[in-house]
């Protein structure tokens, strides 16, 4: 129950809006990979990609006047909150805005406007051998390198009890897989994550995410 209360604090009671879309546009070590946030409503999306300056604030900035990016802390269990102030140009409160988002995180963002709204990540592809730590109990996160697929596709490891909570921007609800592990597979099965994508994870024992990847395989 407390697994649940968190994570619909986590969504914040959003209404239901539009699916988010990601698209990647090279394939190379260098590129960008866009994220659309639906009209009036919330997705929970990842950085894919190494930045020059990975802050929320250098991240999402320009936005619209109270956009707002929350970034949970799973020490304590509660989102740290940054907001575009349009008259500052800038997200407030600064320690908020200063926060990092790296490839393997995620964070909700909320677009206030009647229109969809698009954030473009920039940066160098992560490659080689590549760590994703897991903690104990709530984390987001999401996959290191940008690629599309399903929990099992991805290599996201699982012991007994372990969730997935994967968000549905269009119908603004989770959709949720704990992990079997006697059939050792993720049941239910769930939809691909594209890329851009982040979801929670429940973890009983904290663990890694380990990925091997070059952009030349």
């Amino acid at each position: 129950m407390r697994t649940k209360t968190l994570l619909l604090t986590a969504a914040l009671s959003a209404a239901g809006v539009a699916t988010s879309m990601a698209q990647v546009f090279s394939v190379n070590a260098v590129g960008y990979v866009t994220k659309t946030i639906p009209a009036s409503g919330f997705a929970l999306i990842a950085n894919p990609l190494i930045a020059a300056n990975n802050s929320i604030g250098a991240l999402f900035s320009p936005a619209a006047a109270g956009t707002q990016v929350f970034k949970f802390d799973s020490a304590t269990g509660q989102f740290v909150t940054a907001t575009f102030d349009d008259l500052d140009g800038a997200f407030l409160p600064k320690a908020a805005a200063d926060l990092t988002v790296v490839p393997g995180e995620g964070v909700f963002v909320r677009n206030p406007t009647a229109a969809a709204i698009t954030v473009t990540f920039v940066g160098e592809v992560p490659q080689g051998d590549l760590k994703n730590p897991l903690p104990k109990g709530l984390s987001i996160r999401s996959s290191q390198v940008p690629q599309a697929g399903t929990a099992a596709e991805l290599g996201i490891k699982g012991g007994a009890g372990d969730q997935i909570f994967q968000w549905n921007s269009g119908t603004q609800r989770y959709a949720t897989s704990t992990f079997d592990d006697l059939d050792n597979a993720w049941l239910p099965p769930l939809g691909k994550l594209e890329v851009g994508d982040a979801f929670f994870l429940s973890k009983q024992v904290a663990g890694s995410w380990d990925r091997s990847f070059n952009v030349n395989q």
